[in-house]
């Protein structure tokens, strides 16, 4: 035996790539003749099991890129450039009719109202079995197994009963339940959760932030959790994405990004949080609003609504890490 032989090990195992992979990712939408872009240059990783939430204020881009996973726009309408990869598979070279097998199967989605997504004619429990006949093969028999099962995950004291009910019978907070059963039904790798407590009141907010939580957890799922309000999302996510006019602006830990963030907008969201007072006082919100696409140019599309802004903000501003894993788009970072 030569000592090259002696001392060779077992090949290392290949490393699993991200659950979502986006790679200056490109969003365009076209109106007319126009092609307008929405989204610019976003790199991300979620990686298994992993809670990343993407947060800014309406108008940012959120919705557009879950909407870019799923593919649910057509498109003439919704226009991908850069990669955009699920499990090492690029959704953009996926067909349509493969695209529907991912769809509710290994990607699922929750939306910010359920009411708009649930049949208001069919009972829940039929809707969600609904999902299942696509995806899965089980009986009728083992499927309201599963139904009844979902709804007990996410606290439904009597699932049976809920299974028999219409949406008009439930609370917000028992509908989006539902949804997040629903979703789960053919066992995801992805759940993009869009603004899902919105709607419902601070009480109900927790429950379901701990409901995704705890499913998380139990099936090493891994959660894009879409936002407008970093004080919710800190104490769930592992990552945050900081998204303002389509320009990832920080992503990093949830410590580094909240913690002490380095852009002056993700300071900024942080101060617009009911529950930050100063001497008793709620901080002031962020003067201004959103930039539309039409207005966009190559500086910082913050620097209009930014103390900290000076003439080098005009320019086109390059990301630069602070530490490993976090980056800032800014050239005078806070820190």
């Amino acid at each position: 035996m030569t000592p090259q032989t002696a001392s060779a090990g077992p090949a290392p195992a290949a490393a699993e790539p991200p659950v979502i992979s986006a790679r200056n990712l490109s969003l365009f939408v076209r109106d007319g003749r126009k092609r307008i872009r929405i989204v610019s240059d976003v790199s991300f990783d979620i990686a298994r099991g992993e809670f990343f939430a993407l947060v800014g204020e309406s108008g940012s881009g959120k919705t557009m890129i879950a909407r870019a996973i799923m593919r649910l726009l057509p498109q003439r309408m919704l226009e991908i450039e850069g990669e955009l990869s699920f499990s090492g598979t690029r959704l953009t070279d996926l067909s349509e009719a493969r695209m529907r097998t991912l769809r509710g199967g290994a990607i699922s989605m929750i939306f910010q109202e359920p009411m708009t997504s649930l049949d208001p004619l069919m009972p829940i429990g039929r809707q969600i079995e609904e999902t299942m006949e696509v995806h899965s093969d089980l009986g009728h028999r083992a499927r309201m197994e599963r139904i009844e099962q979902l709804l007990s995950d996410v606290r439904f004291a009597d699932p049976a009963k809920i299974a028999r009910m219409y949406p008009n019978e439930l609370s917000g907070g028992m509908r989006q339940r539902a949804m997040i059963a629903m979703a789960l039904a053919n066992n995801p790798r992805l759940l993009i959760a869009d603004e899902p407590t919105t709607a419902l009141d601070v009480t109900i907010q927790r429950e379901v932030m701990e409901i995704i939580q705890r499913l998380r957890e139990r099936h090493d799922l891994s959660v894009l959790f879409i936002s407008h309000d970093l004080s919710l999302v800190h104490q769930y996510a592992d990552r945050v994405g900081v998204l303002y006019a389509g320009v990832l602006m920080e992503c990093g830990g949830e410590a580094d990004v909240i913690g002490r963030s380095a852009h002056p907008y993700t300071a900024a969201l942080l101060n617009c949080a009911p529950r930050r007072r100063v001497n008793g006082a709620r901080r002031q919100g962020i003067p201004g609003t959103v930039p539309s696409p039409l207005e966009w140019d190559d500086g910082c599309r913050f620097r209009d609504r930014c103390q900290f802004a000076d003439a080098k903000c005009a320019a086109a501003i390059p990301v630069s890490d602070r530490a490993p894993g976090w980056s800032a788009r800014c050239v005078r970072p806070l820190s």
